[in-house]
């Protein structure tokens, strides 16, 4: 009979995947270039070699996050319809990568996969310009997969230590890989460093050693971030960036920490009342505190990996993407900690889950049919720009979008161009299409197409 159960549960589980999958590929299709994307210059890199000659002047007059802006540059120079699967392949890995970091989980558990898609869609910080945003993804879902992905593996080979083989070999590919999730994303990657301190830590008072590929493990993510921290853009970008800012001195980190309280208030509320009443609830039922040790690395890492900001000037909302991960682990584990006997809790989860998946089937259409909608309106303002362009016509008056699609799940909105002729995105059309100039207009007063 378990043996059964248990078959079910795996074709359950893999029609639930394969449906993110499809979902998330779906979107990507129907988001179209923009922003960053548009002012990409493919004419430098007519070899492998050129992407890391371009990097490294990027490196030495921009900032250090090397790893990932070789991969946008790699899906910049690809093409789209390649890089929307392969961006898609990425999100669901990333998926499976928290359902991984979950413990107390039963073998093929799609309804836990099903809350983590959940959480990811509706929770997830600025969706449309982490995850389908081309230049956006690069540095945020990619980042936090690479990231993820190496404490995944150093949490299993933790757990599973003494039944470890190879572990020359296993030493040997440490270092790369956690060179690599150091070299990622600042805050992100100096999370999951605090993240693998801590168990390491646990470990060490359990097991009164240490093995060798932690140390190269833990060493490789040092000499990453360093390279990353450390590179000579940094202070060039950062200086730019201050000068932005309308305070100085102390009253600059004053005014940062109210942003960076006001950011955790609005990503990570949802999982702090989560983990706030459940453990309430842990509390009258005497369960004892070792129980939530995942629960407070994660959430303290979160924390952390969002505090830290209070060190960058002005950081963009997408810098908290991971922070809202690390935190969604911490929550999503503190309700996978319900147990049988927690009858009517579990029935309101299963029932929940059902429900919102339900409701979020509705808003997926309705959210997919503005993406179309914006798609075509994108697609058709660019014929338009080609035709006039071909005709020797170099200042254009160009529609802006229709005000009634806008959906969380696009970033056009924030990229489009603007009846403020001094709009930074008027100059990226104006670049991209080699125009002299743009002039916008709302859609529904624009008849010359």
């Amino acid at each position: 009979m378990e043996e059964k159960r248990v078959n079910r549960n795996k074709w359950i589980f893999t029609l639930v995947v394969g449906i993110s999958f499809i979902a998330i590929l779906i979107y990507n299709f129907f988001t179209p270039a923009m922003s960053d994307d548009l002012l990409f210059d493919s004419s430098p890199y007519q070899t492998i070699a050129d992407i890391f000659i371009k990097e490294y002047e990027r490196y030495m007059t921009w900032n250090g996050r090397s790893v990932l802006q070789v991969l946008m540059t790699t899906f910049c120079l690809i093409p789209k319809w390649l890089f929307n699967i392969l961006n898609s392949l990425c999100f669901v890995v990333l998926s499976l990568l928290v359902y991984w970091n979950i413990k107390g989980r039963e073998k093929y558990d799609f309804l836990l996969y099903m809350l983590i898609q959940l959480f990811i869609w509706i929770f997830c910080v600025d969706f449309s310009q982490t995850i389908l945003w081309l230049s956006g993804a690069s540095n945020y879902l990619w980042g936090m997969t690479i990231i993820l992905g190496f404490v995944t593996i150093y949490r299993y080979l933790l757990e599973n230590s003494s039944k470890i083989k190879h572990r020359k070999l296993i030493m040997v590919l440490m270092f790369p890989l956690g060179m690599l999730a150091g070299w990622g994303n600042e805050n992100t990657s100096g999370g999951a460093g605090l993240i693998l301190l801590i168990f390491t830590g646990i470990y060490l008072y359990k097991n009164k050693t240490l093995e060798k590929w932690m140390f190269t493990g833990m060493g490789g993510m040092a000499v990453g971030f360093a390279f990353m921290l450390f590179a000579p853009g940094n202070a060039v970008r950062g200086a730019i960036l201050k000068d932005m800012e309308n305070y100085s001195g102390l009253a600059a980190y004053v005014s940062r920490g109210l942003k960076v309280l006001k950011a955790m208030e609005e990503h990570f509320m949802v999982y702090i009342i989560i983990i706030v009443l459940l453990g309430a609830y842990f509390y009258y039922t005497k369960e004892k505190l070792e129980k939530f040790t995942e629960v407070g690395i994660f959430a303290l890492a979160a924390v952390a990996t969002a505090a830290v900001l209070i060190f960058t000037p002005e950081p963009m909302a997408r810098a908290y993407f991971g922070a809202n991960i690390y935190m969604m682990i911490a929550a999503i584990q503190m309700i996978w900690l319900l147990k049988e006997k927690d009858l009517l809790l579990i029935s309101l989860r299963t029932g929940g889950i059902v429900a919102a998946t339900i409701w979020m089937a509705f808003t997926y259409v309705e959210e997919g049919s503005n993406l179309v909608r914006i798609l075509r309106e994108v697609n058709e303002r660019e014929v338009y720009i080609l035709q006039q362009t071909q005709a020797g016509n170099k200042d254009l008056t160009l529609p802006m979008l229709r005000p009634q699609f806008e959906t969380r799940y696009s970033f056009m909105y924030e990229s489009d161009i603007s009846e403020d002729k001094e709009n930074w995105n008027n100059d990226i059309y104006c670049i991209k299409y080699g125009l002299d100039s743009v002039t916008a207009v709302p859609r529904e007063g624009w008849t010359e197409y």
